[in-house]
């Protein structure tokens, strides 16, 4: 028993100086210590063009798809327009801060906090509500063309996209296509070359400008019975040109927008800014 005790309390007493022992700097022929190499690439790396992440898309519920499906009167009122190609009518619910607290009309309702955080997007390339976002991407790259908030309608607001809406007023959907007056202005867009080029557009679309008396932006008020146009150019994404209507506003908030795809551009692509 002794002998064998004897070699345990040599192992333990031997086994920290090892630990500690192989953490010394090594010595270099020139004096200097130097850590021990650890086995990586000792090359810079280089510069990512994203950061991705593991994204889950939000799933809505059996009773929040009820609250997003449009009327059965609008349903049936629209009809005939919604036998066209690329067509749909909509609801959308306006964007607010998530909270933590549930509402009494959330309650009522059987909708999340989460729910209009994604009941107030669209993407007509994906043609759901919501981002378009599952599974290891950069979250900033979202498909949605269309956000509805504050009042007002939002385009180009993911990242590295570019957005334009115009407002036609009261002018029927069925008469709009690309060579509408208004619209033009539209279809003459030129996606940028690189993110310097889409940076100063980001900002003129902000600002808004005027061409050929119509106003241009990247939000508009939301006035009902109006129709407007848009032009989504998303980097990587979906380049579309869509035109809808708001057909009915109601008490609550929510907007019901009928809706039609005017042209599909080819896929964009610039050059990304890398991210040091």
């Amino acid at each position: 028993m002794f002998p064998k005790t004897l070699i345990l309390l040599v192992l333990l007493i031997l086994t920290p100086a090892r630990s500690v022992r192989c953490q010394v700097p090594s010595d270099d022929p020139n004096g200097s210590a130097t850590w021990p190499r650890t086995g990586r690439n000792d090359q810079p790396r280089q510069p990512l063009a994203r950061r991705s992440v593991w994204v889950f898309e939000y799933r809505f519920t059996s009773e929040e798809k009820r609250l997003l499906a449009p009327s059965r009167t609008d349903q049936q009122r629209y009809a005939s327009f919604l036998e066209l190609g690329d067509t749909g009518l909509i609801r959308l619910y306006p964007w607010h801060h998530r909270r933590s607290v549930v509402s009494i009309d959330e309650l009522i309702d059987r909708r999340s906090p989460e729910f209009n955080a994604h009941a107030c997007l669209y993407s007509f390339s994906k043609i759901r509500h919501g981002n378009g976002l599952n599974g290891f991407v950069d979250p900033r790259l979202g498909w949605a063309e269309l956000k509805f908030g504050e009042g007002k309608f939002f385009t180009g607001f993911t990242g590295e996209s570019l957005g334009v809406i115009v407002a036609l007023g009261d002018t029927p959907l069925e008469t709009v296509t690309p060579d509408t007056e208004g619209v033009s202005g539209l279809t003459r867009i030129i996606p940028p070359a690189d993110y310097l080029e889409a940076s100063a557009l980001s900002k003129r679309n902000r600002s808004g400008f005027e061409m050929d008396r119509f106003r241009y932006g990247s939000s508009l008020p939301v006035v009902a019975n109006t129709t407007y146009v848009l032009r989504s150019t998303s980097n990587r994404r979906a380049d579309v040109l869509v035109a809808f209507r708001v057909v009915g506003v109601a008490g609550d908030g929510d907007v019901t927008i009928l809706w039609r795809k005017l042209k599909t551009y080819p896929k964009p692509s610039w050059k990304r800014r890398e991210i040091e």
